[in-house]
């Protein structure tokens, strides 16, 4: 018999009710996996317990989960401020469902929310509309050909 929990509040055992709150995020916090582990405790089979070593090991792979995620948020950070000063093609669908490409240089890349926005021609797309990345003309005509003897 399978559990649906919503907002399950761990001091009253009852789901609780928020007006507003919906998240559009589709990953699990320490919060939620804290109120599934209660709602799991208050509903396992008392003749029958679930070893404590169970949840030890569920935490630890909860705990490696969040980390492999925050790793992820931290990689494709680095990839998006990677592409300044770089050429790039971007593509996506206008609002009639036409495609669109625009070509240009990155001239900034934003951060927010988890998200990605590079800064193309004066417009900002999302760091997956791009296509296609080139070294900028102007980064190659500044290479220093001297060596050091």
């Amino acid at each position: 018999m399978g559990i649906s929990i919503n907002n399950y509040s761990a001091a009253t055992g009852a789901a609780a009710t928020t007006a507003g709150s919906t998240s559009k995020s589709s990953s699990l916090s320490m919060q939620d996996f804290l109120q599934l582990l209660v709602a799991q405790l208050s509903n396992q089979d008392v003749m029958n317990p679930t070893n404590d070593t169970d949840f030890i090991a569920q935490m630890a792979q909860f705990t490696s989960l969040q980390t492999m995620q925050s790793m992820t948020e931290v990689i494709y950070a680095q990839y998006g401020a990677s592409m300044v000063g770089k050429d790039v093609t971007v593509a996506g669908y206008n609002a009639d469902g036409s495609v669109f490409s625009d070509e240009g240089t990155v001239d900034s890349v934003q951060f927010s929310n988890g998200s990605c926005t590079l800064t193309v021609n004066g417009k900002e797309y999302d760091l997956s509309a791009v296509m296609t990345v080139k070294t900028s003309a102007s980064a190659t005509n500044n290479t220093d050909t001297t060596a050091d003897v």
